[in-house]
């Protein structure tokens, strides 16, 4: 059995590891999409190469939508980790 200080130092060892993954992600869609875009769009996951976006209306999921196999191919070409790439980009309206 770990002793809890070393199961505390690696969840937080986790936290740290995932907190930079998102703000790289979060970062680099800022980049693709602008500031414009950025203030209405926030990456909210990423799973099984699968990017889940939340827009502010239906205007901003449209715009998006048509825009959508140039941002996965943008978006891929900025994320170093080939992990972190993703095959799907999902827009759905909710909080930003």
């Amino acid at each position: 059995m770990d002793p809890l200080k070393n199961v505390i130092k690696k969840v937080i060892s986790d936290l740290e590891r995932t907190e930079t993954k998102e703000a790289n992600i979060v970062e680099t869609w800022s980049k693709i999409v602008g500031k414009k875009a950025a203030e209405r769009t926030r990456p909210v996951f990423l799973k099984k190469k699968k990017l889940v976006v939340n827009v502010s209306d239906s205007a901003w999921l449209y715009k998006l939508t048509l825009e959508k196999n140039a941002l996965i191919n943008t978006f891929n070409t900025r994320i170093k980790n080939p992990a972190r790439k993703i095959r799907e980009l999902q827009f759905r309206v909710g909080e930003v």
